[in-house]
């Protein structure tokens, strides 16, 4: 009988280990720790007096587990300054350990911002202090992002964001973390977070002038240029909406009225986009990006009107000889107030090839023997038709080419080369080529314009060294 009590005391013993066990385990996490404010306060300054990481680390840790047990005690609960050392603790965590405590910004800053608000307290300095903890903990992370931006080396834009939204989640609506955000979320092709900022800051309305005039046209210009991402590209609604907002804020500024011209013509509004255009260069003739902007339109419009089928080839040829030679007048009254847009000298150029093409593309189709005798007077005159019209283009492209020497763009010798091409310019045609050809020896296209260049002028010695890449490519 002895033993059969002894058996049961055993089991029940065994059922009091398995019942209180997860309580010990849980209570383990604070078993170390005596759940006292003034000893993480301790803990707290003296990782401040360490150099060493791995000792300030865990020093920062005993802090953390004294206060989150001390704040599970009512008596300290309601303390104004038990919040206090709470909000330093994880402050302290979260400039430089927030792996301790992903949430530690949140924290401090929740226990910094409880006093002398949920916590009530009679204590001006401590109120004072955890104000000044806040500010310091917010700095911090602007100093960190701004150091990230400015330091040596090229701009480190992940951490700037990274920083930015830190200091974020401590003042919401801080203009500068939302203005530098929104820069950089923009730099990180983060758009929505960019306008998401952006448009608090419209919201808010506090910035100066200058940077109210920045928020309004980098949100437009995100609209814009990525309207796909905002189902923005039928209608453009929502830059519309800015658009009217900027142009009643900023009156004199001709941004708005541009962008407003440039989405009359991705609409396909036509005679909207042409009409703005009209008044706006009566109202300011010398703006360079006006007459840009007039220049695109034609060139757009011509592209259209010659894919339209319901013209006969003499109405069209008409037609596109008025849209084209606008286009190339337009390029260059921007170019005359603006001589440093390459943007325009290289779309000006492919206007001149455009304002061409249709006579080379005539000239190309004759009916040989439709026309019998009068073929090659009929193909001379399409020809020479076409060369005047491009002979315009030789200046511009030979001052480009020299302009950018060795350092041009593969865009932009396919652009120029078939100029010097067909005006039979073998000089610059060879020198353009050569350049490509350096940087590329398997571009057949090109070797053999190359090649034929060389024929022409005679030199058979370089036409056959470069016959001999070809060769080798096949």
């Amino acid at each position: 009988m002895k033993k059969i009590f002894i058996l049961i005391n055993v089991f029940n013993i065994a059922i009091l280990a398995q019942v209180f066990l997860p309580f010990f385990i849980v209570n383990n996490v604070y078993s170390q720790y005596k759940g006292n404010v003034n000893k993480a306060e301790a803990y707290l300054n003296k990782s401040e007096l360490k150099t060493d990481i791995g000792e300030k680390r865990s020093l920062l840790i005993d802090a953390k587990g004294e206060i989150d047990l001390a704040m599970t005690i009512e008596k300290n609960n309601i303390k104004a300054r038990s919040w206090y050392v709470q909000g330093n603790v994880y402050s302290a965590i979260a400039k430089q350990f927030l792996d301790i405590d992903p949430n530690a910004i949140e924290k401090a800053a929740e226990s910094f911002k409880s006093i002398g608000d949920k916590i009530k307290t009679n204590d001006i300095s401590l109120i004072q202090n955890a104000n000044v903890g806040l500010q310091n903990l917010s700095s911090h992370f602007v100093n960190q992002a701004i150091l990230a931006l400015q330091g040596t080396g090229e701009p480190n834009y992940e951490i700037a964001y990274e920083e930015f939204v830190n200091s974020l989640k401590i003042y919401p609506k801080d203009t500068l973390g939302l203005l530098y955000g929104g820069y950089v979320a923009e730099q990180l092709n983060k758009y929505d977070v960019a306008l998401g900022f952006y448009n608090q800051l419209i919201e808010m309305n506090i910035l100066t002038k200058k940077n109210t005039n920045t928020i309004y046209q980098n949100s437009i210009n995100i609209l814009f240029n990525h309207c796909d991402l905002f189902d923005e590209c039928d209608s453009f609604v929502k830059s519309m909406k800015l658009i009217t907002e900027g142009k009643n804020i900023f009156p004199e500024n001709n941004y708005y009225p541009s962008i407003e011209i440039n989405i009359a013509m991705r609409l396909n509004k036509v005679d909207d986009a042409r009409k703005k255009i009209d008044n706006q260069l009566k109202a300011d003739p010398t703006n360079a990006s006006l007459h840009f902007n007039r220049a695109v339109l034609y060139y757009n419009l011509g592209l259209a009107l010659g894919e339209n089928l319901e013209f006969s080839d003499k109405e069209k040829l008409d037609t596109l000889d008025i849209v084209y030679k606008i286009s190339i007048e337009a390029y260059q009254k921007s170019l005359e107030f603006d001589e440093n847009n390459e943007k325009a000298i290289i779309y000006m150029i492919d206007a001149y090839k455009a304002y061409a093409k249709p006579y080379y593309d005539q000239e190309r189709n004759l009916d040989f023997i439709a026309l019998k005798g009068k073929y090659q007077s009929e193909s001379n005159r399409l020809k020479k038709e076409g060369n005047d019209r491009l002979s315009g283009a030789v200046v511009y492209a030979k001052a480009y080419m020299n302009l950018k020497g060795d350092e041009i763009s593969d865009d932009d010798i396919g652009s120029l080369y078939p100029v010097f091409s067909i005006i039979e310019d073998y000089k610059s045609l060879i020198s353009i080529l050569k350049i490509s050809i350096n940087r590329d020896k398997t571009n057949i296209e090109h070797l053999e314009v190359l090649r034929n260049a060389y024929i022409k002028i005679k030199d058979y010695v370089n036409a056959e060294k470069i016959y001999q890449l070809i060769l080798e490519l096949e």
